[in-house]
């Protein structure tokens, strides 16, 4: 590949080019891996902040009371999640008996915390409880069960399979149409009448369509909100429409995501018909906490061979999951000089002992030398609270950065 005079122009508004190269919410990435080591995930609050409110903005859409739930699966980096908290107004979703401690952990009320999980066992139930954290449950054997647990709450909901496959790339592991969650729309009614035979009180429906939706699955999006808001309509003890979230970023140049306000739009017209005391809620991690975050890695190995020009790191599928178990590519950026023109292409290849530790093939890169730094992005998200120690290769250091306040006057 020729050298060309041009500079190439760096993805997202988080990322930049300072005089330490490139930066994340204005914090250069150079530094911060010098004093920390890398492997390092880098996480920009600025963004958060920014995309929390962007979020606010798009469900004004719907004309009814709004929770955005924080789907702290995709991070749960503790400064993160005192970023969240801080912001006032959100809550937490969780996946688990743990994830609910960590949130209560930092702050959360249990009010302020659901439970979204499938395959729950006896132990995650009275965890739950004795939390008093309201569970969405999926299965006519967790609402037996969830019934007999000492110290429950009344207070459930129901979580619903969207029946349409929807997601990136149509990757089946990030579509959750037709999968292991939810009840059958068909046997809503005979969950709800099981509930309440139970003593239970169903306050929510939920739904979590996929990852990385698309603007040309908008017509599934609003067949399955649709459908999702007349079963909601026929419960009289509603309080909660749960969207879940899905909402993603552009891995691919052929990636066109589903715009935020198209979304909300899609959200207000399906729940239009119902009651406008009732809120709607969502749950939002990649939308908030990918763009967030880079990966920062060392350039430990440069090597010609037969099969191609191959770059090695100090890091692999151990630390990001992402191009080894979903095909999901994350961009790849020089930290040193950011904006540089691609010269040459390259195989990208983790450190771990394993044939599929591989980032990418056959991607253009400026000249790369053994000790520069290179940045993954968008990596906030599913990154570091996925990773391993698979090989004994450690794992990953994490901050959280943030933009000096003014000074006081």
């Amino acid at each position: 590949m020729e050298s060309k005079d041009v500079s190439v122009d760096l993805p997202g508004d988080a990322l930049g080019d300072g005089p330490q190269g490139l930066t994340l919410d204005g914090a250069a990435l150079a530094p911060l891996a010098a004093r920390l080591g890398t492997p390092l995930y880098v996480y920009g609050g600025h963004t958060l902040r920014r995309r929390f409110a962007a979020l606010r903005q798009a469900l004004g859409h719907a004309g009814r009371p709004a929770q955005i739930r924080y789907a702290m699966k995709a991070n749960r980096y503790g400064p993160v999640l005192d970023r969240v908290r801080a912001e006032g107004d959100l809550r937490i979703d969780a996946c688990s008996p743990r994830e609910v401690e960590r949130a209560l952990q930092h702050g959360f009320e249990p009010h302020e915390v659901s439970l979204t999980a499938g395959m729950l066992s006896n132990r995650d139930l009275a965890t739950v409880a004795r939390y008093g954290v309201r569970p969405n449950l999926d299965t006519f054997s967790a609402l037996r069960r969830w019934a007999a647990t000492p110290d429950r709450g009344a207070a459930i909901g129901l979580r619903l399979n969207p029946e349409v496959s929807v997601g990136w790339g149509q990757e089946p592991k990030l579509a959750y149409g037709n999968s292991k969650f939810g009840f059958d729309q068909a046997a809503l009614p005979a969950a709800v009448a099981e509930a309440r035979a139970l003593g239970l009180v169903v306050e929510e429906v939920h739904m979590h369509l996929g990852w990385g939706l698309q603007r040309g699955q908008a017509d599934l999006l609003r067949q399955a909100f649709s459908r999702l808001a007349a079963l909601a309509g026929t419960i009289d003890t509603l309080r909660t429409v749960n969207v879940g979230g899905g909402l993603g970023w552009p891995h691919r140049r052929q990636d066109d995501p589903l715009p935020l306000d198209a979304w909300g739009a899609l959200v207000g017209e399906a729940l239009a018909p119902l009651d406008p005391a009732i809120a709607v809620a969502c749950e939002p991690g990649t939308y908030v906490a990918a763009a967030a975050g880079v990966l920062v890695v060392e350039v430990n190995t440069v090597e010609t061979r037969q099969s191609g020009r191959w770059v090695g790191v100090d890091a692999g599928h151990g630390i990001n999951v992402f191009a080894a178990h979903y095909g999901i590519p994350l961009i790849t950026v020089p930290v040193r000089g950011p904006r540089r023109a691609p010269t040459e292409v390259i195989h990208l290849a983790g450190n771990i002992n394993e044939a599929n530790d591989i980032f990418a093939r056959d991607l253009p890169l400026p000249e790369v030398a053994e000790g520069d730094l290179l940045a993954f992005w968008p990596a906030g998200a599913y990154g570091a609270s996925m990773a391993s120690d698979h090989c004994l290769r450690g794992r990953p250091a994490e901050v959280l950065v943030e933009p000096p306040r003014p000074a006081a006057r």
